[in-house]
């Protein structure tokens, strides 16, 4: 900057050095007399003045005075010439002073922040090694800087000296002196720049060493909050660890001091057993009871034995009666082996016959049974082969898809019939669609859903085709789209997803080749039924019940893609190759184009048996979410009315979104994402939005505006469910950044609703502060 002024000034300096200059050379093209010739030294001075007006700049100039001029007319020409040298002298010491007081005052500034380096040096140690090495590079630069003021000072008294020896006249030292003060200013002017040049890699250094530094500091301080919080809760585990040990130490005294109550009762018992021990063995001679034990058990054997003999002794009659018996028994056995002997052969002969008997009986059992399994399997045979036929023959009659061709052959659905087109605007459609959808024909209930879920919903079927209703049990999530269907003269087709399901297939059906036939799922069939002529311009919910209990990247995953097209290209592609004859809305005898009027509709339970839904299904979907209690209101039966064309709601739409002011409120929602959350999304969370969020929000935000809800409400909404939401449960959040997000997000609100407030929003993050333990009420 200061080179920029010098340059400047120089620059426009050069005028007055020119009059200067052309002062001078018009005194020296009069005649001058012949009496006084024209000296040397007054050429000199003239020479000396006019280099000194052409370095001169405007300041300068302007410092020239008017002193009295000395007697004698002819020094007036070079009393002028040394007063105006003499004025610019002093005007350019007064101007290199002040820039010297200006250095100086940098080089105060420069040295006060090199002592807050320093001092942050050393709190910050050896993380700071880097900024201590260009802390004594700036010290080496302010010791150079320092030395040059010196120089200039000396310069500035020898120019102080001329200054005095030019007043008293001399013209060879004025000289002398103003050319050595051009190349004292031309050096001068050399070592300003390359000290400014300095300064100004200085302060680049500085500045880019302060950022460093302020962010290290951050650091430091987020590292000290999280070692404080871990000292915490490492003094809070410790107390409890200690008191937890103190317990179970204190229990650990009580038990052994009762083991060692018990062990004293048991060593008195021990001891009074011991004595009678000593007592016993003094007795027995003080052998060991094994000893005793095993002599008394000898005793008692040979007792027995005795006894047993005793009694076993016969008498002399009994000895003759069992000699005889002997001699009986001998003859006996012999005659017993002969019989046994006889036996064995005659068993032997008849196992031989017996076993011939068996296996002729066996073979003609075996042939008898293979004749009757014959004659089965040829009827059955027959029977197959007769079933074959005339499953061939009609299946070359008929279509592989019969419900579609009976829809078809349908007269009722062939017929077209006329809907109303008149339903109002989006807001009075609003208000009527709550009445008719609260009251229950036939029923005592009532459905109770607020005018800003209705104007959200609506807005969800102008954004996209896919809705995602979540909450928890009991919500209306299933309710709304089938009470909305009923409100407007239509039905929903309910699908009840299945746990199991991994393949579109699952969804859409299957093709039986053995058959010819395609296996028409509910799904399939509500698709075709809604482009039949009758249908055709109704609307058309499909409800995909308990989605998520199965993955829908999976088994929706056809649809999931096929929606993201033009409405002309959305179609659904049921086999590789075409079938004759195909059903009337089928293109090239194989794919089913989606109709246009139809919406598709999940509710979601989030529990230990559902599954999460990717970020893909999020991003491509409207998502709701219902409080756990509705707000009462006064419900009146509404009056018959015929159904709402899919044509007069479209119309409804796109007249909303081409409205100038829809599209500037959406216009302004986007600005307001840009400029307040896409940052602190992107840089602390790592969320983002691209080119699809913002055409969402283009039809989103033009349809809830004019259903009667505020721009606020919309954005809420949108932030809420399409960005925040992807914050929820996540284990990276800090709940710094999560309140310094709230705050910004509250901070900035009245820039796009200075009467709403963000509800959704704030609930969410509110939500998650709990969820890591920051209370949002005790912060606020």
């Amino acid at each position: 900057m200061a080179r920029k002024n010098s340059r400047k000034n120089r620059n426009r300096s050069k005028p007055s050095g020119t009059r200067g200059q052309s002062d001078v050379r018009s005194s020296r093209s009069q005649p001058a007399p012949a009496e006084q010739p024209v000296s040397s030294p007054e050429v000199d001075i003239k020479k000396t003045h006019a280099e000194a007006m052409d370095v001169a700049n405007e300041e300068d100039v302007s410092a020239i005075g008017d002193d009295p001029k000395p007697d004698g007319a002819d020094l007036d020409a070079l009393w002028r010439i040394v007063r105006e040298a003499r004025d610019v002298f002093l005007s350019a010491r007064d101007r290199y002073e002040r820039r010297n007081q200006e250095l100086d005052e940098r080089d105060l500034e420069t040295t006060e922040r090199a002592a807050s380096l320093t001092t942050l040096k050393e709190r910050l140690e050896e993380r700071e090694r880097e900024a201590a090495d260009k802390d004594a590079a700036l010290g080496g630069r302010e010791k150079e800087i320092s030395s040059r003021s010196a120089a200039l000072g000396e310069r500035e008294i020898e120019i102080r000296q001329r200054e005095r020896d030019a007043a008293e006249g001399f013209a060879t030292q004025q000289k002398e002196m103003l050319s050595q003060y051009d190349e004292s200013v031309a050096n001068r002017r050399e070592n300003l720049k390359e000290r400014e040049s300095a300064l100004d890699e200085r302060e680049v250094r500085l500045a880019a060493g302060e950022r460093d530094l302020d962010g290290r500091k951050r650091r430091l301080e987020y590292d000290e909050e999280d070692i404080k919080e871990q000292q915490d809760d490492l003094d809070n585990r410790v107390k409890q660890r200690m008191a937890s040990k103190r317990e179970e130490y204190e229990h650990r005294i009580q038990s052994l001091e009762a083991r060692l109550e018990q062990a004293r009762v048991d060593r008195d018992k021990h001891e009074e057993t011991l004595r009678r021990r000593e007592e016993s063995d003094r007795r027995f001679g003080q052998r060991t009871p094994d000893e005793v034990l095993k002599e008394l058990d000898t005793l008692r054997a040979g007792r027995d034995s005795l006894q047993q003999e005793l009694a076993e002794r016969p008498d002399t009659d009994a000895a003759a009666r069992l000699a005889d018996l002997e001699s009986e028994r001998e003859a006996w056995q012999a005659e017993r082996i002969e019989l046994l002997r006889g036996m064995s052969e005659s068993k032997k002969r008849l196992a031989y016959l017996d076993n011939d008997a068996g296996e002729r009986e066996v073979q003609r059992d075996r042939i008898a049974s293979l004749e009757s399994q014959r004659q089965l399997l040829q009827a059955a045979n027959e029977q197959i082969r007769s079933e074959i036929d005339n499953l061939q023959s009609r299946t070359e009659a008929r279509s592989p898809f019969p419900a579609c061709m009976a829809m078809d052959a349908d007269p009722e659905l062939q017929s077209s019939e006329s809907t109303p087109e008149a339903v109002g605007n989006l807001e009075k459609f609003v208000e009527d669609l709550q009445q008719r959808i609260a009251f229950v024909p036939d029923s005592d209930q009532r459905l109770h859903y607020t005018k800003a879920d209705l104007r959200s919903f609506l807005g969800g079927l102008a954004m996209g085709r896919l809705v995602l209703l979540q909450g928890i049990s009991g919500t209306g999530k299933t309710s709304l789209p089938m009470a909305f269907a009923r409100a407007v003269g239509t039905e929903a087709a309910v699908i009840e997803v299945q746990a199991g399901w991994r393949d579109p297939q699952d969804l859409i059906g299957h093709y039986n080749a053995f058959e010819k036939k395609f296996y028409e799922k509910e799904f399939l069939q509500a698709l075709y039924r809604a482009g039949t002529p009758r249908c055709a311009d109704t609307i058309r919910i499909v409800l995909l019940d308990e989605m998520n209990l199965s993955y829908p990247e999976q088994y929706f995953s056809d649809l999931l893609s096929t929606l993201e097209l033009a409405e002309k290209d959305r179609r659904l592609v049921l086999m590789s190759h075409p079938v004759d004859p195909a059903p009337d809305l089928f293109t090239e005898g194989r794919i089913l184009p989606i109709p246009p009027n139809v919406w598709f509709v999940g509710t979601a339970n989030h529990d230990e048996t559902t599954m999460d839904f990717a970020d893909k299904t999020y991003d491509r979907s409207h998502v709701m979410e219902f409080p756990p209690r509705p707000e009462p209101f006064d419900v009146s039966k509404p009056s018959p009315r015929g159904p709402i064309s899919f044509g007069a709601l479209r119309k409804l739409f796109d007249d909303a979104i081409k409205r100038r002011t829809g599209q500037a409120q959406a216009k302004k929602t986007i600005e307001f994402l840009e400029s307040t959350v896409r940052k602190p999304l992107e840089d602390r969370f790592e969320i983002g939005w691209g080119p699809r969020l913002e055409r969402q929000i283009r039809r989103y935000v033009p349809v809830v505006v004019a259903a009667g809800g505020t721009v606020g409400e919309a954005a809420d909404h949108m932030l809420a469910m399409r960005l925040l939401r992807k914050l929820k449960n996540r284990h990276d959040n800090r709940p710094e950044h999560l309140e310094a997000l709230r705050r910004q997000i509250e901070e900035s609100w009245t820039e796009l609703d200075k009467k709403g407030e963000p509800i959704k929003s704030t609930e969410l993050l509110d939500s998650e502060l709990r969820r890591l333990g920051r209370d949002p009420e005790k912060e606020a």
